[in-house]
């Protein structure tokens, strides 16, 4: 039974589902002026929290987590490599996971510096005042990984 569900598994995988492959959607977020902005009360928890930005036909995501020292990073719900299969990642047993190809992420680790094609793109953000501020202008050039 298990080889006949991985075997469908990978067919729809492969095949890409039932129709095109379209980023899943996460709780939308939308610009304020030309930036996004989160306020520190929901984001500053020590989790990790998905958004969705729409982009025209596309949804631009993106994850902010807190790393072990309680310092926020954001990246791009997409790697190098695997952004293709508009997958992105997935939390288990405190780790950032990689659908399509399962590299692990340890989520207490403050920089993920790995030199490999499947590793987390870094989306750049500033703390201003009590929120996390990413310029519209970034999200919009990383439409091109959905």
């Amino acid at each position: 039974m298990r080889r006949i569900a991985f075997t469908l598994f990978l067919i729809l995988f492969f095949s890409g589902g039932c129709g095109p492959n379209k980023a899943p959607e996460h709780p939308q977020v939308v610009a304020d002026g030309d930036v996004v902005k989160l306020p520190l009360s929901v984001v500053d928890d020590g989790g990790v929290h998905f958004y969705t930005y729409k982009l025209a036909d596309k949804n631009v995501n993106f994850l902010v987590r807190t790393d072990g020292n309680g310092k926020l990073h954001t990246h791009l719900d997409a790697c190098y490599s695997c952004f293709k299969y508009k997958l992105g990642y997935f939390v288990e047993d405190g780790d950032l996971v990689c659908w399509p190809c399962r590299y692990r992420y340890p989520l207490a680790d403050e920089e993920w510096q790995f030199i490999q094609a499947c590793s987390p793109i870094t989306l750049a953000h500033r703390i201003k005042g009590n929120y996390l501020v990413i310029k519209l202008s970034r999200l919009q050039r990383a439409g091109k990984f959905f």
